[in-house]
């Protein structure tokens, strides 16, 4: 939602309420339908938790988002997430309980999706201006 509102001030046809409406109407049909089967496959692949125990996860990376947004700061939930249940299983089973594996294709594919994304930016600004 909130890259959207300073492109919705400058052509004023949507309210910021309606955006906030339509942002948090997303997360709650992404909640139902994606995250328990996330919080399964990460628990179970990336680390040795229940489902229990990656629930309990949740609450940290909800409060650590929920004071970057305060404080303005951009953040990925997911990566907020994935860290934390990770952290949890490596702390309850130690090195032998987190795949290490998993856990480099995982950062791989973070710093992937940054560099394609900036790469992407920077050609559509060289085209388009």
């Amino acid at each position: 939602v909130g890259p959207l509102l300073p492109l919705l001030d400058e052509v004023g046809t949507v309210s910021t309420f309606a955006v906030l409406v339509g942002g948090g109407l997303g997360m709650l049909v992404g909640s139902w339908t994606g995250a328990p089967r996330m919080i399964k496959s990460i628990a179970q692949d990336y680390s040795s938790l229940g489902p229990r125990r990656s629930i309990s996860a949740l609450v940290p990376s909800f409060l650590i988002a929920q004071i970057a947004v305060l404080l303005g700061v951009p953040v990925s939930f997911n990566e907020i997430v994935v860290s934390a249940i990770i952290g949890s299983g490596a702390a309850v089973g130690g090195r032998a309980a987190v795949s290490a594996r998993k856990i480099l294709l995982t950062v791989g594919a973070w710093v992937g999706s940054f560099g394609l994304s900036f790469t992407l930016a920077y050609a559509a600004a060289f085209l388009l201006l």
